[in-house]
C-alpha cells in the first residue's frame, strides 16, 4: 500500500461488529448490500476487516441495523482511528493479507491468550521451527524469506519498551512431539520456549497432557486479543483456511470459559516449564 496500511484492529472490530448487528437485526448480506448499492462479497469483506468502510457507508448500516446513537458515535470514532495511516509494512507486496493482519492485532494488543495442540504461537516460535512450518518442503524462496523475516519481527512486541505484550499459551503436548524440522529443531524450539518463560515475566505457557480428558477447544486454534479500553476483546478461530473473528460479548465470553477450561487441565507453568526442558533433551 503506497500511503502506509490500514489499523487492522480497529478495521476487524468494525467488522465484527456489524456482523453481529446484522445478523441480530436479521437483515441478508444481500439486503445490506443492496441498501449502499455495493456487492454481497464487499459487505463481506467489511465484515471480516479486510477492507475499510466509509464512515457513510459506516452511519447506513448502523441505521439499517438500528444500532443507538451513543453506540453509533463510538463505532465512528473508532472508524476515524481505523482510517489513520500507520507506517509502511517492510516487504511491500510479499506479505500477505493474514499475516499483515496478524502482525497488526499483536502490535495492538496488550495480551494474548492461546490455545493450538499442536504448534506455538507465532511470537514464540525459533527461526529454524518458524521456517520449517513455512516451508515444509525445506526450500524457501525469496518472497517466503521476506514473509519469515516479517513474521519472526512479531516476536518483538514481548520487549517492546512501552507495555511488552503479554502472553498466556496453553499448548498440546503433542506440540512436543512433533518432529517439525528435524530432531535439533524440534530441541531447540523447546530450549527457546523454555528460556523466554525462564526470561520474560510476560510469557506464560502451559502444557495440555496427551492424556487429558475431553475439554472445549478439542480440534480447536483460538486466539483471544485484548486491547485497551477503547476497543472490546476479540476471539478468532484459526484454521488453514483463514481466521474467523468474533466481537459479541457472549461470544468472546464463551471463549474466554473455554480457554480457562484447557488452562485448568493443563500441567501449571512451573511444572510445563520442567517439562520442556525434558523434552528439549530427548
Amino acid at each position: 500500500m503506497a500511503q502506509g496500511q490500514l489499523r487492522t484492529a480497529e478495521r476487524i472490530q468494525i467488522g465484527a461488529t456489524l456482523k453481529r448487528m446484522r445478523t441480530e437485526a436479521k437483515v441478508s448480506r444481500e439486503a445490506a448490500a443492496e441498501a449502499l448499492g455495493r456487492t454481497a462479497t464487499t459487505v463481506g469483506n467489511i465484515e471480516q476487516g479486510r477492507t475499510k468502510v466509509s464512515h457513510g457507508d459506516l452511519t447506513a448500516l448502523l441505521r439499517l441495523y438500528g444500532m443507538p446513537e451513543d453506540q453509533t458515535a463510538d463505532l465512528l470514532a473508532v472508524n476515524r482511528e481505523a482510517h489513520r495511516k500507520v507506517e509502511r509494512v517492510t516487504g511491500g507486496g510479499d506479505i500477505q493479507p493474514h499475516q499483515r493482519r496478524a502482525a497488526d492485532l499483536i502490535k495492538a494488543a496488550r495480551s494474548i491468550r492461546y490455545y493450538c495442540p499442536e504448534a506455538f504461537h507465532g511470537v514464540l516460535q525459533s527461526e529454524e521451527y518458524a521456517r520449517a512450518i513455512m516451508a515444509p518442503t525445506g526450500h524457501l524462496t525469496k518472497e517466503m524469506e521476506t514473509r519469515l523475516r516479517f513474521r519472526l519481527d512479531q516476536a518483538d512486541a514481548l520487549t517492546r519498551d512501552e507495555q511488552p505484550l503479554e502472553i498466556w499459551a496453553v499448548i498440546g503436548e503433542a506440540a512436543l512431539h512433533k518432529n517439525v524440522g528435524g530432531k535439533e529443531v524440534r530441541r531447540h524450539q523447546l530450549q527457546h520456549v523454555a528460556r523466554l518463560c525462564r526470561e520474560l515475566p510476560n510469557v506464560t505457557v502451559q502444557v495440555l497432557p496427551l492424556d487429558t480428558r475431553e475439554h472445549y477447544l478439542v480440534g480447536a486454534t483460538v486466539t483471544i486479543y485484548k486491547f485497551d479500553d477503547r476497543i472490546d476483546e476479540i476471539a478468532s478461530v484459526d484454521t488453514t483456511l483463514g481466521d474467523q473473528f468474533f466481537d459479541r460479548d457472549s461470544a468472546v465470553s464463551e471463549a474466554i470459559m473455554k480457554f480457562d477450561d484447557v488452562r485448568l487441565k493443563a500441567l501449571d507453568p512451573l511444572t510445563s516449564l520442567d517439562m520442556l526442558e525434558e523434552f528439549s533433551t530427548r
